[in-house]
Formats: C-alpha cells, sequence, structure tokens
C-alpha cells in the first residue's frame, strides 16, 4: 500500500560518515571552514550566555526518522516527533506508532509527517491500486488522540511551569525520490511561511550546512532560521547528520554558511578566519547577536548504512 522504490538518492542521504582524511582529500577548504567553525561554536557555548533559563525550563524530547521502530523514551514535558514515523506510509504503520505515541506519558505531543509517511500527504493519492477514495477514507480513520499533528501549521502548548510555547510544524522536503511532501530543490517554499513568534520549529528536512551532511538540507528553510530565530528547530531526515547545535548568527556563522555553499574559496575561508578569531577574542559585530539564540536538534533514531542502528532520543531544555 502506497509502496515507493527507494533510489540512488535514498542512500545517499542515509550513506554512512567520511572519515575526517576523506573529507579533507575531497574539499580541503570546506574542511577546514568546518572545523574553525566548530572550535568557534566550543569557544563560544564556554564564554557566550546560553538561552536557557534554568529557573523556568521546559524539558522536550525529541526524535524523528523512528521507521516503525519504538524506541524508549525518557520522560520531559513535550514529545516531538519530526516525520518518517514508518517505512512505507500504509494505514497500519501509521496508526501502530500512533498507537505508540499515544502511550507515553508526556503531557504534550506534537507530530509532524516525513517523506516516507505517504498516506498523510494528499498529494501522493490514487497510487496505482489504490483509489484516492481510498487513501481519503483511510486518512480520516486514524486516531490520533491526544497527539497534535501539524502539517503547515502551528498550536500552543501551556506547559506545566506556566510557560507557553508556539510550535509550528512543517513535513516538507527537497525531492529525494518519489516519496512524499516534496518540493524541487530551486524552489523556494519556506520564506515567511514561518510565524515571526514561533518559538519551535520542527520541520523533517534540516537547515542547509548544519546536521545535514553540509549539502543535503534546505536553503531557503536555513534563511527563515536568520529570520525568525526560534528557541529550538526539531528535523530529522538526513540520518548520519544526527546531532545538536547551537546558532549564535555571528560573523563566524555568516562566513562558514557561504564557505559551504559555495563548496569553498579562498576569500570566503579567509572570512571564516576573520569570524573565527572575532568569536575566540569574544568580539561581535553591533548588528548580529553574541548570545546563543536557536538550538538545532537532528532527532534521527535509526541510523547506519542499512538503518540497522537505534539511537537513543535526544532531551533537552529550553
Amino acid at each position: 500500500m502506497f509502496g515507493r522504490r527507494s533510489n540512488g538518492i535514498d542512500v545517499l542521504i542515509r550513506r554512512p560518515r567520511q572519515s575526517a582524511w576523506q573529507r579533507f582529500l575531497e574539499a580541503p577548504v570546506v574542511f577546514l571552514a568546518q572545523t574553525l567553525y566548530h572550535w568557534g561554536l566550543s569557544k563560544a557555548a564556554a564564554t557566550r550566555p546560553q538561552p536557557c533559563a534554568s529557573d523556568n525550563k521546559v524539558s522536550i524530547v525529541c526524535i524523528s526518522d523512528t521507521h516503525n521502530s519504538q524506541p524508549r523514551l525518557p520522560d520531559g514535558d513535550v514529545l516531538i516527533h519530526a516525520g518518517d514515523l514508518t517505512q512505507i506510509g500504509s494505514f497500519e504503520e501509521i496508526q501502530a506508532t500512533l498507537d505508540w505515541l499515544q502511550s507515553q506519558p508526556h503531557r504534550h505531543k506534537i507530530v509532524i509527517a516525513g517523506n516516507h509517511d505517504l498516506l498523510l500527504d494528499s498529494n501522493c493519492d490514487g497510487s496505482p491500486g489504490q483509489p484516492a477514495v481510498v487513501a481519503t477514507a483511510a486518512r480520516a480513520h486514524l486516531n490520533w488522540g491526544d497527539i497534535k499533528y501539524l502539517q503547515e501549521s502551528s498550536t500552543t502548548i501551556v506547559c506545566a511551569n506556566g510557560r507557553q510555547l508556539k510550535v509550528y510544524g512543517s513535513p516538507r522536503v527537497p525531492r529525494c525520490g518519489n516519496w512524499a511532501f516534496q518540493y524541487e530543490r530551486a524552489e523556494d517554499v519556506w520564506t515567511n511561511t514561518v510565524p515571526d513568534d514561533t518559538d519551535i520549529l520542527v520541520t523533517h528536512a534540516p537547515p542547509r550546512t548544519h546536521l545535514d551532511l553540509l549539502h543535503l538540507g534546505c536553503g531557503f528553510l536555513l534563511g527563515e532560521l536568520w529570520r525568525v530565530r526560534p528557541r529550538l528547530h526539531v528535523f530529522g531526515h538526513i540520518h548520519a547528520g544526527r546531532g545538536e547545535e547551537q546558532l549564535y548568527f555571528d560573523t563566524l556563522q555568516q562566513a562558514y554558511e557561504k564557505a559551504i555553499v559555495s563548496r569553498g574559496g579562498i576569500w570566503n575561508f579567509a572570512l571564516v578566519v576573520k569570524g573565527f578569531l572575532e568569536s575566540l577574542l569574544g568580539l561581535v559585530t553591533v548588528e548580529l547577536e553574541a548570545e546563543a539564540k536557536t538550538l538545532l536538534v537532528n532527532a534521527a533514531v535509526v541510523g547506519g548504512l542499512r538503518n540497522d542502528e537505534r539511537r537513543a532520543p535526544i532531551q533537552v531544555d529550553i
């Protein structure tokens, strides 16, 4: 039901990380720019103010790309699933995952779809052997329980400590085969779509140059991050990009992103060095921020060349 064949792009997305030496040989300037950027992040984390106020924090449990697996989840105030609940997006797979999520004790449960969750994308209706009317009826019979499902939409949650958080979710991803919720990579589906007052952004796709193997994320989504600067951005899709990263929206980040998108260049690298030295010396420009503004989390649970690894959920405080 609603099956899709994998292709070369899918294999690329799930490919294992290259060694440091392989990455250096492939693109020396890009490798050095990335190294300086992450050194700068480490310095910034040690010296600059962090965004989480310990007396008013909210615990967020982040997962993505579970693909029918059901990992053990830690306690927390909010549970977020950033898409790819299933492998082929059938009614049975989706409902099994929803039942599992509903059984969890978290006060708030927020879910978006991913490109594998085919039934949830009405544009995929009418697949061979599956009339559109059947798919529409199947979607209507899904039991979401206490789960808040977001699809180009927002919700505001009130946490136990009284904090209100506005969450915006979108399943869209740049095209990567014959799957769901896709757009052409050159198409801008993001600019001015995320509400200005968003606290938590949940997307299936990563932003370009961050936790995306450097080039598989979306540049237009990165532009929205610079505009909105949510407190937290949770995503997945690129399994090998799993991890966390703080964004400071400073000159080092600007230079790094430009160097990666341009695939190197001596002048771009010089700007990265300049931004790194500013970060090292604690210098910031007037128009850019010194405080960490956005925490990125690629929460992909499955990993490995054949998706045979299972990684623990990522829990963060905001």
